[in-house]
């Protein structure tokens, strides 16, 4: 879905919590700054976007953090519209005074128009939260090999830091998001490094997308985290699941993973052409002493 203002309510996960409102802008079809057709899937607000946001509301510790976290950012890869970087920024502003004042939310994104959409929708949402918009190529990262170091008797990594595209090194931080990363077949290897580079050891990514069967690539990820060292814990057929614990003939059930949950109007079940999704969190291990 393109075009246009689009809002998105947080829903509230305790009675006491108030209902949140996101804005966003997306590129109409004709809007010359959407880009080439290769190019202009940032300014398209994706299914998964939009549930990986609903799974953040209804979990806010998840952005929040507690005393087992890591000191670090929250950095969202292949922003688009930002609508699950908002929603991160949103939680972190509402959340009572726990979360440490430096937490920043960091927006990444390939294509410069979609760079400018998203410090335009960062625009149109009032949060005081610190944050940063840069450009991030998937080409650019390097994977953080675990090395020995004789001298300590430690492991230690090679690299500890991602490069925007101005060639600006950047810390690594203790969350990355992702919605629809995943699309070709080596985007398994792409993400799995730029994940390994972006995240800090003790941290946490959480990528949701469209299943193995509407999605090359998916099938391969796992593996190709797991071989630079990161754990992987996988959570298939989303909709499904959700719907079959909530049981459709349940008076309770909401359909709050998609079913009747609608953005300005437009039925985000239509959009998915019936496919289901699977979310990945994916931890770095602590290296060992």
């Amino acid at each position: 879905m393109s075009g246009g203002h689009l809002t998105f309510s947080i829903p509230s996960p305790g009675a006491d919590d108030e209902s949140h409102k996101i804005l966003l802008h997306l590129a109409t079809d004709d809007d010359a700054n959407q880009g080439e057709n290769e190019t202009n899937t940032g300014f398209v607000m994706w299914p998964a976007a939009v549930l990986l946001s609903r799974h953040l509301s209804l979990n806010p510790h998840i952005c929040r953090g507690d005393a087992s976290t890591p000191d670090g950012d929250i950095i969202e890869l292949g922003a688009g519209c930002g609508l699950t970087g908002l929603v991160a920024a949103t939680l972190l502003q509402n959340d009572g005074g726990t979360t440490g004042n430096d937490d920043k939310v960091i927006f990444t994104d390939y294509n410069p128009a979609v760079l400018e959409n998203l410090r335009r929708n960062i625009l149109l949402n009032d949060f005081s939260v610190a944050h940063e918009v840069h450009g991030l190529d998937w080409f650019d990262q390097q994977s953080t090999n675990l090395t020995h170091n004789d001298d300590r008797g430690m492991e230690t990594r090679e690299n500890n830091t991602w490069v925007d595209m101005e060639g600006t090194s950047h810390n690594q931080c203790r969350l990355i998001l992702g919605a629809d990363l995943i699309v070709c077949s080596n985007d398994a290897d792409l993400v799995a490094t730029t994940i390994d580079a972006t995240l800090l050891e003790g941290g946490m990514a959480i990528i949701l997308g469209a299943s193995a069967d509407a999605r090359f690539g998916v099938s391969d990820f796992p593996e190709a985290c797991r071989s630079l060292g990161l754990d992987v814990t996988i959570d298939e057929n989303i909709l499904e699941a959700r719907e079959s614990e909530a049981g459709e003939g349940d008076d309770d059930y909401d359909g709050q993973f998609m079913d009747g949950m609608e953005l300005a109007g437009h039925n985000l079940r239509a959009s998915t052409c019936g496919h289901d999704f699977t979310m990945f969190t994916v931890n770095k291990p602590i290296a060992a002493a």
